[in-house]
């Protein structure tokens, strides 16, 4: 009797460890998901293509002198050597980047340095942009993103996702029918709206997104974009957190 209790205690000791592992591992995958990934797939959910996606991150970088810059310039073409690294002038601010080409996504890093008002700022650019997703580039941007935030920056930089696409359903149509269904998806309450016959401009605020920012004293951190298609049979999207960087 005594060795039966000892196996009923036993056996519920294993059960609710694995349990306990188990809850902490899908935290864990929660946690590592990329805020793009959510993007992608609640769009798919409502059955939307996405034609054209972007992820960057940007930090302030503190450098105190031209020494330390040419440093982390060395720094940062030991750490990517594949890259194609080039220094160019824009808007008078001199710009070093390096670009390389993947199967499924572009990857780019630029260190912007900018002296204005005697004043001097560089700020690190991590950017990829691809076309179409699928599994595979899911998999892939996960690893690369993740090794990127570890290795490049310092501290938390500010991330900035967007995803453009379709959905086939007219203008009118998904307004009234897949709209809200769409809000819904991303757990996100409107916040200003702006509205017109073929086009939607929403700011919102989702809970699934940490980033927020400021707006007419309440924040957002997610903005979509929809207008109907030169078709008519048709409508484009294109949804960002915490704001749009893709043109619309």
């Amino acid at each position: 009797m005594k060795n039966k209790k000892m196996l009923i205690i036993f056996h519920l000791i294993v059960t609710i460890s694995f349990v306990i592992i188990l809850i902490g591992n899908n935290i864990s995958a929660a946690q590592n998901d990329l805020d793009i990934q959510m993007l992608a797939q609640n769009v798919e959910k409502q059955n939307g293509t996405i034609i054209e996606w972007s992820l960057y991150a940007r930090e302030l970088v503190y450098l105190s002198n031209e020494k330390e810059r040419l440093e982390k310039i060395h720094w940062l073409k030991k750490l990517y050597p594949d890259m194609e690294w080039n220094t160019v002038n824009e808007s008078g601010s001199d710009v070093v980047v390096g670009q390389q080409q993947f199967e499924f996504y572009s990857e780019s890093i630029k260190l912007i340095s900018t002296d204005k008002n005697r004043q001097s700022s560089t700020y690190l650019l991590y950017e990829i942009r691809g076309a179409g997703w699928n599994q595979n580039t899911a998999e892939n941007l996960s690893n690369d993103v993740t090794l990127a935030m570890k290795t490049l920056f310092d501290k938390k930089p500010v991330i900035f996702s967007c995803i453009k696409g379709e959905f086939n359903k007219g203008f009118q149509e998904f307004k009234y029918q897949s709209l809200d269904g769409l809000l819904k998806s991303f757990q996100a309450e409107e916040i200003k709206t702006l509205k017109e016959s073929d086009f939607y401009s929403i700011s919102a605020k989702s809970s699934l997104f940490a980033q927020n920012l400021s707006f007419a004293d309440t924040e957002m951190n997610m903005q979509v974009g929809l207008r109907k298609s030169r078709s008519g049979s048709s409508t484009t999207f294109v949804i960002g957190t915490p704001i749009l960087t893709i043109e619309y």
